[in-house]
């Protein structure tokens, strides 16, 4: 599975660590992260998915002040995360693209000045591995988490954290078990050394079947190729946006700082869930609107069955 993965978003086999979702990994790295005297405030934004919040919420019993970037259409210039790069700041963690603004953010260069004052960046690809391109070597992020569950198409319980080789040796993960173990297999209760890159953030026993089961859409995934993917994703959301008045909209459309899922806001809701429930067309709710995502398997005759059920709405 890691090796199905690893070459969709950039990285070594051996850097990437499964975990059974997305807080898990979090939590893990938060109780993790080397020492930093000074550094007590975590930024996190307004607009990451919830679950975000919630672990580094936590993090005020381990001494660590959270705080909020806020929300907006000014997140794709790297200039509106500032306050993440303050000396105080421990670590910043960055959406590539948010679920509901839907907005792109330029990851590598957050990440480039975050570093460069010694901020410990964490990215998260969950809305963009296998629908936008993700390189974690180029985004060189101290850490990047994902999950099989969105764009690539597997599904829940196979999640991934990739871990930087330069900051692994500096982490001591406290939720441990004997597959973080240097030598899982050495049986000695006295002894733990911890393994020496990201395997270190495993943990117990793992449950194998979600990730057999998400090998499948990797490797569809993989022979489509992400560029490809994403080019036929845009043209089907460059055709949508130019359709739709830009009011009905309520998420980031802008061409080249968007991800591949839109929020429209209908006159009426109830009438246009009834409608998209008899075209079965799959959406859900969010931010008062309904929430559409395009992949590799829509095409043009997809996008203009939505175009024709939403246009009386909007």
């Amino acid at each position: 599975w890691r090796a199905a993965l690893a070459p969709i978003i950039g990285a070594r086999p051996g850097d990437i660590c499964p975990q059974t979702n997305i807080s898990s990994a979090l939590t893990k790295i938060l109780g993790a992260l080397p020492a930093a005297p000074g550094r007590r405030k975590i930024a996190l934004c307004e607009e990451d998915f919830p679950t975000v919040g919630f672990v580094f919420g936590e993090a005020r019993r381990l001494g660590f002040e959270p705080f909020f970037v806020k929300s907006g259409a000014h997140l794709a210039d790297p200039d509106a995360w500032a306050p993440a790069f303050a000396d105080d700041v421990h670590l910043v963690h960055v959406t590539h693209v948010f679920s509901n603004l839907g907005l792109l953010t330029p990851v590598a260069e957050i990440v480039r000045r975050a570093k460069e004052k010694g901020v410990i960046a964490v990215v998260d690809a969950a809305q963009s591995a296998g629908a936008v391109e993700v390189d974690v070597g180029a985004f060189n992020a101290d850490f990047v988490t994902g999950t099989s569950l969105k764009y690539l198409c597997g599904g829940a319980g196979a999640s991934w954290l990739w871990v930087n080789p330069d900051i692994a040796p500096e982490c001591a993960p406290v939720d441990v078990g004997w597959f973080s173990h240097e030598n899982p297999f050495e049986f000695d209760i006295r002894r733990f050394a911890y393994a020496a890159g990201a395997n270190r953030f495993w943990g117990g026993t793992p449950s194998v079947a979600p990730y057999a089961i998400a090998r499948a859409g990797l490797e569809i995934i993989a022979r489509a190729g992400v560029r490809a993917i994403a080019a036929g994703n845009q043209a089907l959301f460059d055709r949508i946006a130019a359709s739709l008045p830009e009011r009905a909209f309520a998420s980031h459309v802008t061409k080249g700082e968007r991800g591949s899922s839109f929020i429209v806001r209908p006159r009426d809701l109830p009438g246009a869930r009834q409608a998209l429930g008899a075209e079965r067309i799959a959406h859900d709710e969010r931010a008062g609107g309904l929430r559409f995502s395009v992949h590799l398997y829509n095409d043009e005759s997809d996008a203009g069955r939505l175009l024709d059920t939403l246009r009386r709405f909007v």
